[in-house]
């Protein structure tokens, strides 16, 4: 008898254990858009900064009106709440099966 419970499959980058659908492809573009804006925080932010924020925008919250400042950066105590968040949106979501939204 086998138990459905312990069954864990990965295949077309979809991880199943259990009740669990993790997309393998969401994990590594939300993970990989957080890696540029962790590199480019307050030194570089430009288009490619702005462009993950916007996709991380789609699933989780980001405070755009905090970048109004005069120096036009992301301050680094509110980018590191927002940065909490995005971790916690995901873990509470992975299992979800989360698919990619159109714009």
């Amino acid at each position: 008898m086998i138990n459905c419970v312990n069954t864990v499959e990965k295949n077309n980058n979809i991880f199943v254990h259990g009740d669990c659908i993790e997309n393998l492809d969401f994990k590594e573009e939300y993970f990989s858009n957080i890696k540029v804006i962790d590199s480019l925080i307050n030194r570089s932010e430009g288009s490619q900064f702005n462009k993950s924020l916007v996709f991380i925008s789609k699933y989780s919250h980001v405070s755009f009106e905090s970048r109004l400042n005069y120096a036009g950066l992301y301050p680094s105590g509110i980018y590191e709440k927002d940065r909490k968040g995005w971790i916690d949106w995901y873990e509470k979501n992975k299992c979800k099966n989360i698919q990619f939204k159109k714009k």
